[in-house]
């Protein structure tokens, strides 16, 4: 499986330090995508990784001793000695006698100009490989319908899913010693693993990247509306998700659906200004923990920097906000894109003087589109109380707005809401939410996006998750020890 973007420079700044990465090249983690689909190795990406191996290569210029450990003179019993466990960790597996041997071929290759350019030729040939870019899933040759990973395999899975980087070097000796086959090994190195700030961060970003907030950044609103949204205003909503998630999921080990009903957050000047709260820091940058007011805030779903990435220029968008819950907040499945024969119609109703309820009640009354929007425009119409940089409001234009839905026949959610924060207190007490956020992090560590809130992998793991404690290192735990990470079935 081709390494993500973020997963590729993550690798090479643990090989060789951030000198090897170009800084307006370096892949930013807080936006980093969470679906691959669509991301093949087409001349495009080729070139672009090659020119990023030959820049890490280039970048040993001034350093060479530092890093290699070999004078600019020095033998080839040092580049060995380097290269051989540099490659190694690269490819997450031992080389074998011909990759070794096309290695030195570069050497000496390279030696024809000076000893330093040889060993740095093989440090660019070894990041332009397949075998870099690239996780494999063959493995350990057992027969039967399902595989079963090899400890090296293991060891990238792992560390690729929970730091989006190579294995460091405890996990790779576990690998390497083939004490990662046991299951004691495992949950062993996921422990240790889960205990690094690193981790954290990467498995908070995880769920971010799930439900889509790095689009925050590319959003933009009409100045003349809100010349509050700055690039700056983004920034801050995007860092108070960070610091919540830190804070629930890590700080305190709260049970995962605290991040639908957590009635305190954290906001720096700018922010308090937008939910209408005090600040209390010593500076307008200072980020402080307050509390909201409990009939209008509510997780993450109310949190400004969400409800502003689904909205439009100069106005809230149903639409938008109502397929994130239904998709990246509860996993209820896909919705088809409206047919070209609708976009005229679509683009009316968007012009259209009419309020969102009116908008959604057309909609309604079309057979062509109730079918879809039947099914995620409640869930719209309950955030309508948000403006679109994400102010609460009681009134638009002077008249009271209405969020009330009936979900009547939902299943678990199913009821009639008066509010968004009626509806994810209703939710917190469903296993939906929890169904999902595992869902994200499987597809995210199996690259398996056609995993389902009911498909086996999912409900295995939810039904080894103790009872009441869905903590996010919990759901962490119960993946790691499902099939799901160390299995595949053959042909897949």
């Amino acid at each position: 499986m081709l390494l993500a973007d973020l997963q590729f420079s993550n690798a090479i700044r643990d090989l060789l330090g951030e000198e090897a990465i170009e800084l307006d090249q370096a892949p930013d983690a807080r936006t980093k995508p969470f679906a691959k689909k669509g991301v093949v190795a087409g001349t495009s990406l080729v070139h672009t990784r090659l020119a990023r191996a030959a820049y890490a290569a280039e970048s040993l210029a001034g350093r060479f001793e530092q890093v290699t450990g070999c004078a600019p003179d020095g033998d080839d019993a040092c580049a060995k000695a380097f290269l051989t466990p540099f490659a190694q960790r690269a490819f997450r597996r031992p080389l074998d006698a011909t990759e070794l041997d096309n290695l030195w071929s570069v050497v000496r290759l390279g030696n024809e100009t000076s000893y330093e350019r040889g060993v740095s030729l093989a440090v660019e040939a070894i990041l332009a490989s397949p075998s870099f870019s690239y996780r494999t899933e063959l493995g350990d040759g057992a027969d039967g319908d399902v595989v079963k990973l090899s400890a090296h395999e293991t060891a990238s899975e792992l560390s690729f899913f929970l730091t989006d980087s190579l294995p460091d070097a405890d996990l790779a000796a576990a690998a390497d010693s083939g004490a990662l086959n046991d299951p004691a090994e495992l949950m062993r190195q996921t422990e240790r693993l889960l205990e690094k700030p690193e981790t954290r961060r990467s498995l908070s970003t995880t769920l971010i990247a799930a439900w889509g907030l790095s689009n925050l950044f590319g959003t933009v609103k009409d100045p003349g509306l809100f010349p509050e949204y700055t690039p700056a205003l983004q920034a801050s909503m995007f860092h108070e998700t960070e610091l919540l998630l830190e804070e629930l999921l890590w700080n305190r080990g709260a049970d995962v659906s605290a991040l639908l009903t957590s009635r305190e957050t954290f906001v720096n000047g700018p922010l308090a200004q937008v939910y209408g709260v005090e600040h209390t820091g010593a500076n307008p940058e200072e980020f402080v923990r307050v509390a909201l007011p409990a009939d209008e805030r509510a997780g993450i779903l109310t949190q400004p920097g969400l409800l502003a990435a689904l909205s439009r220029t100069d106005n809230t968008s149903v639409v938008a906000r109502g397929l994130f819950v239904h998709g990246a907040l509860l996993c209820m499945g896909k919705i088809a894109a409206p047919p070209e024969s609708v976009a005229d119609a679509i683009q009316e109703l968007l012009d259209a003087d009419l309020t969102e309820r009116e908008r959604a009640d057309a909609r309604a009354a079309n057979g062509t589109c109730a079918g879809c929007h039947n099914q995620f425009d409640a869930f719209g119409l309950l955030l309508e109380q948000y403006d679109p940089v994400g102010r609460y409001r009681d009134t638009l234009d002077g008249e009271p707005i209405d969020a009330r839905v009936d979900l009547t026949g939902r299943g678990d959610i199913g009821g009639i809401y008066a509010s968004a924060v009626e509806f994810v207190d209703a939710v917190a007490e469903t296993d939906g939410f929890a169904t999902c956020i595992t869902r994200h992090l499987m597809t995210y560590g199996t690259d398996d996006e056609t995993l389902t809130p009911r498909a086996c992998q999912v409900e295995r793991v939810i039904a080894a998750l103790p009872e009441g404690q869905r903590t996010l290192p919990n759901v962490v735990r119960a993946i790691v020890t499902s099939p799901a990470l160390t299995e595949r079935a053959k042909g897949n």
